[in-house]
């Protein structure tokens, strides 16, 4: 496979999962590094692959100085607990993080189906877990709570949730 059918296949993939919601919250980034190399993170909440086993790959790491030909590829849970794809190498090793990703990606039958649509019940449970704990010092501003405020907020995470989601909280503060 040439780098012209990784792109277009990395294309269909991200296609696949743009449903008018997920492309606002997750992402697929191509950077560079300093070392020289390449950093691709492909977000995976939110898609079948989410919960898939992944085999890390780690090559021309051996000495811990990694010179041009290396690569290290692996799925792991990033900041606010989104699961991602993360793979690195060296300057040429840009296709081979794509393939490595691709390869895995298409030993599932239908590599390029979405999950059912979320239910509001998952995204409310979703946007919940994402809340920091009540751990200021400061008391939420919501008349007569007892409780702490949030980073960030002037309120606690209960009174947040109902103020963002504009419903009544389901969820018992922690």
């Amino acid at each position: 496979m040439n780098i012209s059918d990784t792109l277009s296949d990395i294309q269909k993939w991200y296609a696949a999962q743009c449903d008018g919601d997920w492309e606002h919250s997750y992402s697929i980034s191509i950077t560079t590094m300093d070392n020289p190399g390449w950093s691709v993170t492909i977000n995976l909440t939110r898609t079948i692959l989410e919960e898939k086993k992944f085999e890390s790959v780690e090559q021309g790491l051996d000495d811990g100085t990694p010179d041009a030909s290396w690569i290290s590829c692996d799925v792991r849970v990033l900041k606010d607990d989104f699961v991602a794809f993360v793979g690195r190498g060296g300057p040429g090793r840009l296709d081979e993080i794509l393939q490595v990703f691709l390869t895995w990606a298409k030993s599932e039958p239908d590599w390029l189906a979405v999950p059912p649509e979320a239910t509001e019940e998952d995204l409310d449970r979703e946007y919940w877990a994402k809340l920091p704990n009540d751990d200021s010092s400061l008391g939420c501003s919501q008349d007569g709570c007892s409780r702490n405020r949030i980073s960030f907020s002037v309120f606690c995470r209960k009174h947040h949730f109902e103020a963002v989601r504009k419903k009544p909280c389901m969820f018992e503060p922690a």
